[in-house]
């Protein structure tokens, strides 16, 4: 359990570093299914050098859209496949963006994460037979010769969407007028539509009093994905608002009385950045009232008025997001996987999720001409 190390830790990592605080054990508290957590610390001759903060993920059909599989010579696989239960450990959290899961005291010694991982595997998992490794949200990126040597491999094309706010952005106007005449028209007819939404900041009793809803909502966008991961329940939005106070936020959106959908908000203040977190909804409303993109929309304004730097938005929705200006970040991520089908079937699964995103995104220009691009007269 995270209590056993957490002073250990907080005395050893930096100030205000993420595996320090709230973040982490509000997490374990919300007991999502099919993980368990496991914390790490490394020691030389006695003395402490590095920790790992890891999730061990039960891989199974919960989590992707089996259909997937229905392919001619994928036919004979798909029951075996369906069946597995694969285990899979994950360094980092699968529930948050540049969450790196390990720290060195020495960033010399930072490539030690995968020779530590591996003897994990084989010591202390022994048992669980873990079929892969994921080393997720690295903030640098590692040389092909420090994860080659342990058999991981460079897991590519892992984007998220950022917006950068302009200091101009005073107010959420200012923002739709920096928008193209094309995308500033669809934008208000966006928020139109949504005129009769009411958007209301829950309180934690208020989450609490929904909590059937919202695991109702969230779990209609889970079911939207190919692939999912990992599957949140309805208390880990109450753990987080009871953990984080004001650093997190739940909005809900109402019509007479019944909530349509609901958005979280995380604030990071030594960052100055907002992250749209994981939001829920019900998709025949989304239809009429456009909720995704009011959602979007309502975390532009609200990191407007909070004067933050940059909203995180995720990494689903590239092409919404992309159309309210963001840009895509990489991600440094490495993985290592077991020969056998389950090799197969999560190289598969990945391929599939990115063609199922597409490029299309990427053909999206939202805003005018920035002034501050322009070439000064000369």
């Amino acid at each position: 359990m995270y209590e056993q190390v957490a002073s250990l830790w907080k005395s050893f990592l930096p100030t205000d570093h993420h595996l320090a605080g709230a973040d982490v054990k509000v997490l374990e508290e919300s007991k999502p299914a099919d993980i368990t957590f496991r914390y790490v610390n490394i020691l030389e001759d006695g003395d402490l050098i590095g920790i790992m903060y890891l999730q061990l993920l039960r891989f199974n059909s919960r989590h992707y859209d089996a259909g997937v599989l229905d392919r001619p010579y994928l036919k004979p696989l798909k029951g075996l496949i369906t069946q597995k239960t694969a285990r899979i450990l994950i360094c980092g959290n699968l529930f948050r963006v540049k969450f790196q899961g390990f720290y060195f005291r020495e960033k010399k010694r930072r490539d030690m994460v995968f020779s530590c991982l591996l003897e994990y595997r084989k010591t202390e998992l022994k048992k669980e037979r873990v079929s892969g490794i994921l080393v997720k949200d690295c903030s640098r990126e590692f040389s092909a010769i420090q994860f080659g040597c342990h058999s991981f491999r460079s897991f590519k094309q892992d984007l998220t969407m950022e917006l950068t706010l302009r200091p101009e952005w005073q107010t959420f106007e200012d923002y739709t007028n920096s928008l193209t005449r094309k995308y500033k028209q669809r934008a208000k007819k966006i928020v139109t539509a949504a005129n009769d939404i009411d958007v209301r900041d829950l309180e934690l009793n208020d989450i609490t009093s929904q909590h059937d809803r919202i695991r109702q909502l969230y779990m209609n966008v889970v079911q939207q994905q190919s692939l999912a991961l990992g599957i949140l329940n309805a208390t880990y939005f109450e753990t987080m608002k009871a953990g984080l106070g004001e650093r997190f936020k739940v909005f809900g959106y109402f019509l007479d009385g019944k909530m349509l959908a609901f958005s979280s908000h995380i604030y990071y203040p030594p960052k100055n950045c907002m992250e749209i977190h994981y939001i829920g909804m019900d998709y025949d409303a989304n239809s009429k009232y456009h909720l995704y993109f009011n959602i979007l929309f309502h975390g532009i304004k609200t990191a407007i008025a909070q004067r933050v730097d940059t909203i995180e938005m995720g990494r689903t929705a590239r092409e919404a997001k992309a159309s309210a200006g963001a840009q895509p970040v990489e991600n440094y991520n490495y993985i290592w996987v077991r020969p056998g089908i389950i090799s197969l079937a999560v190289n598969f699964l990945g391929k599939r999720f990115e063609g199922k995103v597409g490029d299309e995104w990427r053909k999206r220009q939202p805003f005018r001409e920035d002034p501050r691009n322009e070439a000064s007269p000369g």
